[in-house]
């Protein structure tokens, strides 16, 4: 038997349902008595097609997926009697839109210092998408922005300051969303925790410029006759105060 064709060429989007038509191979013999029959013979380890060995219409006989391989090249055997025949079928999968952006990590957290400037770039997010074309090029944006101190770029992902962080505030949920281009958008995003921690940025200050005190020089030895106070606006240790004369202290009285 020979083929109408050396190569046959077919397209099929992945997803299609069971028993789709792909596509359908012919050969003929001079042997009008002979009947012939088809098989695939190599190319098709998974059993994703099946061929009518009467009519040689191939069919899906499985979900095929693009993600998974997206072009199969079978080999058709025509056989009549005990001659054969062959011919390559190549069998190209189209993508559709099945898969969502998909981040690494469904939760992140960052570190960051209170004083960072404006612009400053503070994370960088990473979606992949399996699908290709628009339905695999990934978009960036915020769902949820707090006192809109944070900004993303659609391209790159990098989370950058467009304000400055409130140590007060201790942290802040950011919600990052990747959506592909395609037709229907699909989309899925995560939660990014950006903890502000303190910088050493102020001094103490006390409660007053000055003090005056008076006191009798009967005073007994390690009485307490009087107490400054200071205050520090950093937080943590930062914010801690220990007290200590530095001059003045004439004969260590």
């Amino acid at each position: 038997p020979v083929f109408t064709q050396e190569i046959y060429s077919f397209v099929v989007f992945e997803n299609v349902a069971l028993g789709y038509h792909v596509g359908s191979v012919s050969a003929h013999t001079m042997d009008l008595n002979i009947n012939i029959t088809y098989l695939i013979t190599t190319g098709d380890q998974k059993g994703m097609f099946e061929i009518n060995k009467m009519t040689g219409l191939i069919t899906t006989a499985s979900i095929i997926d693009r993600e998974e391989q997206a072009f199969y090249q079978l080999k058709a055997v025509a056989s009549g009697g005990t001659i054969t025949g062959d011919a390559l079928v190549n069998i190209t999968v189209r993508d559709l839109n099945d898969n969502s952006p998909h981040f690494l990590h469904a939760v992140e957290s960052v570190n960051v210092v209170e004083n960072w400037n404006t612009g400053h770039t503070i994370f960088q997010a990473k979606a992949v998408d399996p699908d290709e074309g628009a339905n695999g090029r990934v978009a960036y944006s915020l769902k949820q922005n707090p006192k809109n101190l944070f900004s993303i770029d659609e391209q790159s992902g990098a989370i950058s300051l467009t304000g400055l962080l409130d140590v007060n505030d201790g942290s802040y949920q950011v919600e990052i969303m990747a959506s592909d281009l395609g037709v229907p958008e699909r989309s899925s995003s995560f939660i990014l925790t950006v903890s502000v921690h303190d910088v050493n940025d102020n001094p103490p200050v006390f409660d007053q410029i000055s003090y005056e005190v008076i006191i009798s020089e009967l005073e007994p030895v390690n009485s307490r006759f009087f107490s400054v106070h200071a205050s520090d606006k950093d937080s943590g240790t930062n914010g801690e105060i220990t007290y200590n004369i530095i001059e003045g202290n004439t004969g260590d009285a």
